[in-house]
């Protein structure tokens, strides 16, 4: 077997074609070596995006400049002073790797609340911001007329609900540890950076910019991965998570799907849906399949049989009768073309 570390960067930052894309995503599937390369890759990448840009010390400049009359005590500076910034990122990454039980959360910018604890609730105002330490994992930072409740911290969980506003997440944490409730839907962080806006009515919008979140409701889950929106309706829960390139017919149709807008048939707006599809859009059509009654579901098979074939061990019959093993079989597919 032949494997595909060199491509591995690549692949996570959405570089290859969409041909290699899927080699190497379907390569991965079988192959724990390179799944456990692919991890560390993107653990660095999320990591990294979570650091801020700091100018090094005047004197480690000095040091590095070329001089001719280099002696034996600059010739070691300039490693010693590298190594030394080796661990202290080392550090900082160890320590955001460790999770601690906090009590409360930092919180800057609201005058008179310099702590907020569980059972408190944090409101801004109309033209204030406010950003708050999630513990030791994270950040999280509100918008203007943003309310939200912190109902747990702890070492093992970190729950709050957002009432109604617009808060932006940013963790460095394992997954499933930081949790956020909304009228309509709880969302699972799985390691990431998103936004969640909640309106006034309960529904809410997620766009997932790293990493990937879990949408839960009513026992059903919806992941969402960067690049991705997805809707939430009171009554519905999740809509279908849809990758932000797709076209506008595509998102319209599929809204008319999901939350049943008067005077649309679905059949019609399914039909719009298949046509717009792209191999990207795989996301939103295995997520489609359990939501459709089976004659619509056979069409979504089909379609999405044409983009990305399913695995041997799949076939129609058991996709419109959703077997489990099948749809988690063509998910481990499908979903090598959300990273």
């Amino acid at each position: 077997m032949k494997h595909v570390g060199r491509h591995l960067s690549a692949y996570h930052h959405g570089e290859l074609s969409a041909e290699e894309h899927l080699r190497v995503g379907s390569h991965l599937l079988h192959c724990s070596k390179c799944r456990d390369a692919y991890d560390e890759i993107r653990l660095g990448a999320r990591l990294a995006s979570s650091l801020s840009v700091t100018a090094a010390p005047a004197f480690t400049w000095r040091e590095l400049r070329p001089n001719r009359a280099v002696t034996r005590r600059s010739r070691w500076v300039a490693p010693i002073a590298i190594g030394a910034l080796a661990v202290v990122i080392f550090a900082i990454i160890s320590g955001r790797g460790r999770i601690q039980d906090e009590s409360s959360w930092k919180v800057s910018g609201v005058p008179g609340m310099p702590r907020l604890r569980p059972g408190e609730v944090l409101q801004t105002g109309s033209s204030s911001e406010a950003e708050i330490q999630i513990a030791n994992i994270g950040r999280l930072t509100m918008d203007p007329n943003t309310k939200i409740r912190l109902l747990i911290t702890q070492a093992d969980q970190h729950r709050i609900a957002v009432d109604r506003g617009k808060v932006e997440a940013l963790t460095w944490a394992p997954p499933r540890l930081f949790i956020v409730e909304t009228p309509t839907a709880t969302a699972i962080d799985l390691g990431c950076k998103y936004t969640l806006e909640v309106e006034d009515n309960g529904s809410s919008l997620l766009h997932v910019t790293l990493g990937a979140v879990a949408l839960e409701h009513e026992g059903r889950e919806t992941l969402v991965p960067a690049g991705a929106f997805c809707h939430t309706r009171s009554g519905s829960g999740p809509g279908t998570p849809f990758f932000e390139d797709s076209s506008a017919p595509f998102q319209s149709a599929l809204r008319s799907l999901d939350f049943g807008r008067a005077g649309t048939e679905p059949a019609r707006q399914l039909e719009i849906v298949l046509r717009e599809a792209r191999v990207r859009d795989g996301l939103s059509l295995w997520h489609l399949l359990p939501r459709l009654e089976p004659e619509l579901r056979a069409e979504v098979y089909d379609r999405l049989a044409q983009l990305l074939p399913p695995p041997s061990n799949v076939n129609r019959d058991g996709i419109v009768a959703l077997d489990p093993k099948m749809l988690d079989a063509w998910k481990n597919v499908v979903s090598q073309l959300w990273q």
